[in-house]
């Protein structure tokens, strides 16, 4: 597998993009996955996840949504206080400025069929991928406890989705734990007969076991098994939309 970071330009300063991809065929376009990190940073976890997404034959990115801070950021689960004040200055605008030019860079990568890349995020990062299904000509997407997309949260500078989901335009995975008690059981629901009543292809799935962050092996919340189960659901979701 071939790890590298290229540095991509913003209207606020450079932004970092780490790059998985498995070793393939020189005449083979890859599909690829945007892997959109926790507020925590692109962490040893965001990589793991993204070597065992690229491992599955998927030319993997994760661009570091916190540059305009600094770069190589990563942060303490037990540091929020810390995060909060740039996840604050973080606009609903410069989030998708960063999506768009992952994206444009993605799309034009040698390894990578352009038709057909996801985007699959957690925490902050589900939020954003709920954000790129509205906004980008992606081919499927994934949330995983992505939370603030029903009402706004105190600090926290983007905003809710919910009223933009009639703009969604790829089949749309939202996962949540059913312990997560930031995201509540009726914002879920909320979210879900949304997307139903726009006819937007979509799959909800809840695990009544789990809490906030359960997929995170580094996490007092990790849940292993539906860690597993929201694998290989995600795994599926991905073969049956970008395969």
């Amino acid at each position: 597998m071939k790890e590298f970071i290229d540095t991509l330009p913003t209207s606020e300063g450079p932004m970092d993009l780490h790059g998985f991809v498995p070793d393939h065929a020189p005449a083979t376009r890859l599909p690829a996955v945007i892997i959109l990190q926790e507020a925590f940073g692109v962490n040893p976890h965001v990589k793991r996840v993204c070597r065992r997404v690229a491992s599955d034959g998927y030319a993997v990115f994760a661009p570091e949504l916190f540059h305009r801070t600094g770069r190589n950021l990563e942060f303490g689960y037990d540091e929020f206080p810390r995060i909060k004040p740039i996840m604050g200055a973080l606009t609903n605008e410069r989030i998708l400025e960063d999506l768009r030019a992952t994206y444009a860079h993605v799309s034009q990568s040698p390894d990578v069929d352009p038709a057909r890349i996801a985007a699959w995020g957690f925490c902050m990062g589900g939020w954003a991928s709920v954000l790129a299904a509205c906004e980008l000509p992606i081919a499927a997407s994934l949330s995983f406890y992505g939370g603030g997309l029903v009402n706004p949260r105190p600090g926290i500078g983007f905003t809710p989705l919910i009223d933009r989901l009639g703009s969604v335009r790829c089949p749309l995975l939202l996962v949540y734990g059913g312990k997560d008690t930031g995201i509540p059981a009726e914002d879920i629901a909320a979210m879900d007969s949304r997307l139903t009543s726009l006819g937007k292809a979509h799959e909800v799935t809840v695990y009544p076991e789990a809490g906030h962050g359960f997929f995170c092996e580094d996490r007092s919340a990790y849940h292993p098994a539906s860690a597993e189960a929201a694998w290989t659901r995600g795994t599926a979701w991905l073969a049956g939309t970008l395969r």
